[in-house]
């Protein structure tokens, strides 16, 4: 038997009793070819949802009537002719009976199921009409409205009408509630344009070589009827521009709902569809791990998704990152590095300058040193030929001949042993011995190695001439020096004192030797200003006076 779909459209809502409401331009009417023809004819209209209509040839009425009149349990008091209508929609589904109005309606009962067990409305009277105005300008007579139900997907509401009285139902509609989820069908990269236009303009266009994205990839897989592909899609960096294409008539956009996750984040929220047709187009996909979520509007808990993975450039992946990290750190150190060498290297030529110097200084001024020596010695020789004393004027000359021989083998070297200077100062004091009388000692630390530790050549002499000369030359025999060389932790202790007659500091200011040490001391201080030497002059009450000088970390 025929069945006929046709839309009503009128300018206003239809108003029923018991607050039914239906807008007859939102939805397709279902009944029995030539049902309209006579105002009395008895006939069911079933009224769906009108964007239903896209998906009708998903899943078209006519399996769902071959199904129902396969089942012997549904056809067992049932008439043969009925209405069946596959539905989508959450909306209710909207009853009518043609032919039944208030003077017949007590002749007729009705009965609403929800499949074949569960019974919604028992059989029983109608009472409720469409309303006059409806009747009026949609040039229908006075029908009986049976009421609005929905089942859920996977089910289907069953109304059946019969005579009152009698157990014959005259009239049944069903509707089923299908499950609705989108499917793709394929995958197509820029580089497939032209087959998609072909698909989009005709399937019967395709040729045998017009091989998607998905197709190329996977050339034994069947893509189209499994919801969620269970393997994922590689896609070069270039084609980052995909057209997922659903296998569904799809003539509005807002549909289509889809949602985009990108590496475990939502990136595009769910959001309407870009287009009135059947397929979504990701554009401009940055490189990573995607996921894409379809659902259809009418069915939101219906979820598709796919997933796929735009691969990562060569010079984008960590491994580049890695290696031009590198490459650039290398590249940073080896300039930091050469920059740095070339300023060691100028510092070093520079300090290399200046210790070149100070050693040039220290040498000149240890050039005047032993002149000045050579006078004083000479002087002291003189004053002993002039008081006749020839023995002691011989001595003086052998003793005078050693030190020279001593002051010269250590002439060109900065540092001699402790051992040698110690050495030097003996024979120097008991040359001033020979002249003046006095009484000298020499002492020495037993924690101070005398052949390890090394002293600057002839610090120490000036400072015991001045103890000679300006301390106990007047004193005679009576006159005492003493020399001590004491080690504290990594610093060692150097004085000279003596019994004379005090210490003048303006005297010793025109005095030549004391001023060159101090001289000395400095220019030492420049070039090893880890190992100071400090000079200190301290004089009792008693008017002995000492040097001292201390050399610090001179044991490390």
């Amino acid at each position: 038997m025929k069945r006929i779909i046709l839309s009503l459209i009128i300018f206003f809502s239809m108003v029923v009793q018991a607050n039914a409401q239906v807008d007859w331009g939102q939805y397709s009417q279902t009944f029995p070819d030539k049902a309209m023809d006579q105002p009395s004819t008895i006939a069911l209209i079933t009224a769906t949802k009108r964007p239903n209509d896209s998906f009708w040839s998903t899943f078209p009425a006519i399996i769902l009537e071959s199904r129902l009149k396969a089942d012997t349990a549904f056809q067992k008091s049932r008439p043969s002719d009925f209405i069946a209508v596959a539905s989508f929609d959450t909306a209710n589904a909207q009853f009518f009976l043609h032919g039944v109005n208030r003077r017949n309606a007590a002749e007729y009962q009705l009965r609403v199921t929800e499949g074949s067990r569960k019974i919604i409305v028992p059989w029983s009277p109608i009472t409720h009409f469409t309303d006059e105005k409806l009747n009026d300008s949609a040039g229908q007579p006075e029908m009986a409205y049976l009421g609005g139900y929905h089942a859920p997907p996977g089910s289907k509401i069953i109304v059946d009408v019969k005579k009152a009285g009698t157990n014959k139902i005259i009239q049944t509609s069903v509707v089923e509630w299908q499950y609705l989820r989108p499917v793709l069908v394929d995958v197509y990269a820029p580089g497939d344009l032209n087959i998609f236009l072909k698909r989009l303009s005709g399937a019967w266009r395709l040729k045998e070589n017009d091989k998607s994205l998905w197709q190329r990839q996977n050339p034994t897989d069947v893509f189209g009827r499994i919801p969620n592909p269970p393997r994922k899609l590689m896609v070069e960096p270039t084609d980052n521009n995909l057209i997922f294409y659903l296998d569904a008539d799809i003539y509005t956009k807002d549909q289509i709902e889809y949602e985009v996750v990108k590496n475990n984040e939502v990136i595009t929220p769910w959001r309407i569809n870009d287009f009135d047709n059947g397929f979504i187009w990701l554009r401009e996909l940055a490189p990573g791990d995607y996921v894409l979520k379809i659902r259809y509007n009418l069915q939101r808990e219906h979820v598709t998704q796919v997933a796929f993975e735009i691969k990562t450039p060569w010079y984008e992946s960590d491994a580049f990152r890695v290696i031009a990290i590198l490459l650039s750190s290398s590249l940073v150190g080896f300039i930091i590095v050469f920059i740095l060498n070339i300023n060691q290297r100028q510092k070093a030529k520079e300090e290399l300058a200046k210790k070149t110097k100070l050693q040039l200084e220290l040498r000149a001024i240890y050039a005047q040193l032993n002149p000045h020596f050579v006078f004083n010695a000479l002087s002291s020789i003189q004053g002993l030929i002039n008081k006749q004393d020839v023995a002691g004027a011989n001595s003086y000359l052998s003793n005078f001949a050693k030190l020279m021989r001593e002051s010269l083998a250590s002439s060109n070297k900065a540092q001699i042993p402790l051992k040698q200077e110690i050495e030097i100062l003996d024979t120097y004091l008991k040359l001033e011995q020979l002249r003046f009388g006095f009484k000298y000692e020499i002492n020495v630390d037993e924690r101070i190695g005398l052949y390890e530790t090394e002293i600057p050549a002839l610090l120490l002499q000036p400072i015991v001439e001045n103890a000679v000369k300006h301390g106990v030359s007047s004193l005679q025999d009576k006159g005492r020096i003493t020399v001590s060389f004491i080690r504290e932790g990594n610093t060692m202790l150097v004085s000279v004192s003596d019994n004379g007659s005090g210490f003048d500091e303006d005297e010793s200011q025109n005095g030549f030797g004391l001023k060159l040490t101090r001289d000395r001391i400095k220019l030492l201080n420049e070039l090893a200003n880890e190992q100071p030497v400090l000079l200190e002059i301290s004089q009792n009450k008693t008017n002995e006076t000492k040097f001292q000088l201390k050399f610090i970390n001179w044991f490390l």
